[in-house]
Parts: C-alpha cells; structure tokens; sequence
C-alpha cells in the first residue's frame, strides 16, 4: 500500500499542531507535521517551521528562549 505524502511549501504553527518531526530525505532535512486530522510534509527543517511560526505571530525564537529561563 502506498502513502500519498502531501508536501507544503508554507506552514505556521497552530492549535491544531500536535508534533513537527524531522525528516530525513537523502542529505536534506524536511519536517513531518501531524496535527489533529491531518498529516503533512515541509521541505524545511523544523527549527525553521518553528522560528517562522514565532516571527509570524510577533515574536522571536530566541525572545521565546529568554521568556523560559525567566520562568525558572
């Protein structure tokens, strides 16, 4: 049986992320990303998905970083 991978070009974290993966495909790493219903590929590498993702909504990976040493 066949899977038929979906690849996206664009992703932006969401509720409905559950997990993003990495992916190895030959020499490159691309991102597997499952959600609640739905289960798709990126050619991206995950930390690239998540900074994106941080700089999309307003904010900065290493900002993020900083926050959670704040909390300790």
């Amino acid at each position: 049986m066949t899977q038929n991978i979906q690849i996206i070009e664009e992703y932006e974290i969401n509720p409905n992320t559950m997990i993003i993966k990495p992916l190895s495909y030959g020499i490159k790493v691309y991102s597997q990303i499952w959600e609640l219903d739905d289960e798709v590929t990126s050619p991206f590498k995950p930390i690239e998905i998540i900074k994106s993702s941080c700089k999309y909504f307003g904010s900065s990976y290493e900002g993020l970083l900083v926050m959670e040493e704040l909390k300790k």
